[in-house]
């Protein structure tokens, strides 16, 4: 089994060449989401425009069993999957202009302050 870390951010462009916070006229709904993961700690908020934001993450945490470690941030475990079919699979559905980076990692050449993360990114 393979560990990716897929972490990336979302343009205020929505690829149609206009900011996120102008009137657009696209169609799409921009809203600000506010979740908190229970840690404590304030997360922001992501900017979940048309077909993005909640785009990649449904398409992220589709690809296996998953973690978020950041708000822009995931764990992903699969058996068939390259970081390149990964970036694949999520740029599909990404705007122009998001950024994506997915990297194969293990709990051998990471470092956390949570040792949880470390025994998580350690099971089969």
């Amino acid at each position: 089994m393979s560990v990716y870390m897929i972490t990336y951010f979302l343009s205020d462009t929505h690829g149609h060449g206009h900011d996120h916070d102008e009137e657009c006229g696209c169609g799409g709904e921009h809203s600000h989401d506010h979740e908190s993961c229970g840690c404590g700690h304030d997360h922001g908020h992501s900017h979940e425009s048309a077909n993005s934001g909640a785009n990649i993450i449904g398409k992220i945490k589709s690809l296996g069993g998953w973690a978020q470690f950041l708000p822009e941030g995931f764990f992903v475990k699969t058996n068939s999957l390259s970081a390149e079919d990964i970036f694949t699979e999520i740029n599909s559905v990404a705007n122009g202009g998001d950024i994506i980076f997915v990297t194969k990692i293990d709990s051998k050449t990471s470092a956390c302050a949570n040792p949880a993360v470390l025994d998580w990114l350690s099971q089969e």
